[in-house]
């Protein structure tokens, strides 16, 4: 199989399928801001903060483990690693119950709430590992169409719960209903008869590669949601819903690069992890495919971040005006995930997650830095800093890692970086001449 067969074709799976999932998710965010009000938002964005705490803070890898190990497609393998996921989500859902009462306290939310969404983990590691296989065996098509299918069930469920209750039940219940239907759908897929089994072998090797993975996950969990915990506490639950929508809207890009950094570079990487000199064949190909994906990104991001404060008004109302202010800023730091998901699905492919699992952590102690010093310097505005502030920190040493290994596009990097600056100053000369004013007007 060619890098180009392995690569460039499957990258348009990645990408289509993406652009039909934002669909739903566009869908879903307008149909409960329609509906729902922002303080029951607010309450959500903590809700879904704590609930993927518990899930993140010892994450086994498990689609990490089987593209990485050699044994990935033997039985005992994926059995070994199923009886695990299930055993972690257990006590995972036990610990996220036993915190329950503090954290409600805390937030000042019903504690019934967070005891629901406190079943999440043990549904989701309910799930089997064909979706795993998939990825090793670089079939995007059936991947991408598991996950669109997935999406589009759990549209459903939260439309027809928004319809019915019109209360702060409807998104939870959606929540655990979907991630339910998500573990029920990946049985349809090929895989092996799962069985309760700890391996001697592949269980300790299973361990041995996740403690990298769990230090990552931590990482990347504090650095991804510490901004939600730390508004929760001091802006109010109506303010926290509108930063929940532009954040999840700022977040798109970022998943699409995800999924292709992890579906196809990381196990592209894996595979030609010594067929990447500079000018090989291999390492030409990925650099086109990068490129490639990263203009279409680019010229979204820039377009979206200077008509931000239309675009919101359009789609969501008055209520959520001042969200247009926030994606606008915090697509800044949307554009350096993107890069850094990249990089990092690279940086992982060639064996080494514990840099990945550094960078994540320097972004959260950046993340939380900036967002303190910010949130007291400027209130709001000035916390929305600590997101493209904590990414240039991760991209930092990622970058660090791939020049060790000799696998930068750092000159790529910069040269697009340029060009989304170049685009977004245009838009917004354009808006100017229009007497449109700027998408940040409503920053205070």
């Amino acid at each position: 199989m060619t890098a180009k067969s392995s690569i460039a074709s499957k990258s348009l799976w990645t990408i289509g399928t993406y652009a039909a999932s934002a669909s739903i998710r566009f869908g879903s965010n307008i149909v409960l801001s329609r509906l729902l009000g922002p303080e029951i938002l607010g309450v959500v964005v903590i809700a879904q903060a704590i609930r993927t705490g518990c899930d993140l803070l010892t994450d086994l890898g498990p689609e990490q483990n089987v593209v990485h190990s050699p044994h990935g497609e033997d039985e005992r393998f994926l059995n070994s690693l199923w009886t695990l996921q299930v055993v972690r989500g257990l006590l995972v859902t036990l610990a996220c119950l036993a915190l329950t009462p503090v954290l409600a306290r805390f937030y000042r939310i019903d504690w019934a709430i967070l005891a629901v969404v406190s079943a999440a983990p043990f549904l989701n590691s309910l799930m089997s590992t064909s979706i795993f296989s998939a990825a090793k065996r670089l079939d995007v098509k059936a991947r991408n169409l598991f996950e669109l299918s997935a999406e589009a069930v759990g549209l459903v469920i939260t439309v027809v719960l928004a319809l019915s209750l019109r209360n702060v039940w409807a998104p939870v219940l959606g929540i655990l209903l979907s991630i339910a239907a998500r573990s029920a759908m990946t049985y349809l897929m090929p895989h092996p008869r799962h069985r309760l089994l700890l391996d001697k072998v592949h269980a300790p090797a299973i361990f041995h590669f996740s403690k990298w993975i769990m230090l990552s996950s931590l990482s990347f969990y504090a650095a991804i949601y510490v901004d939600r915990l730390f508004l929760g506490r001091v802006v109010p639950l109506a303010t926290l819903g509108v930063y929940g929508l532009a954040r999840a809207i700022s977040d798109l890009p970022n998943t699409v690069a995800g999924r292709l950094a992890f579906q196809i570079v990381f196990p592209f990487v894996a595979k030609h992890q010594n067929e990447l000199e500079l000018g090989s064949p291999a390492r030409r190909e990925l650099a086109q495919t990068r490129r490639n994906f990263l203009l279409l990104v680019l010229v979204g991001i820039a377009t979206v971040m200077a008509w931000s404060d239309w675009a919101v008004h359009i789609l969501y109302g008055n209520r959520y005006a001042e969200a247009g202010w926030m994606l606008c800023l915090l697509l800044i730091g949307g554009w350096i995930a993107v890069l850094s998901s990249l990089n990092e699905a690279t940086v992982f492919g060639r064996g080494e997650p514990q840099n990945v699992g550094l960078a994540n952590l320097v972004r959260f102690l950046s993340m939380g830095g900036v967002l303190w010093l910010g949130f007291h310097w400027a209130g709001l505005p000035g916390a929305l800093l600590a997101l493209p502030a904590s990414e240039l920190a991760r991209y930092a040493i990622l970058m660090r890692a791939q020049l060790r290994l000799k696998t930068t596009f750092v000159a790529q990097d910069l040269a697009l970086s340029a060009g989304l600056v170049a685009l977004f100053a245009g838009w917004v000369a354009l808006r100017l001449s229009l007497e449109l004013g700027v998408p940040w007007a409503l920053i205070g």
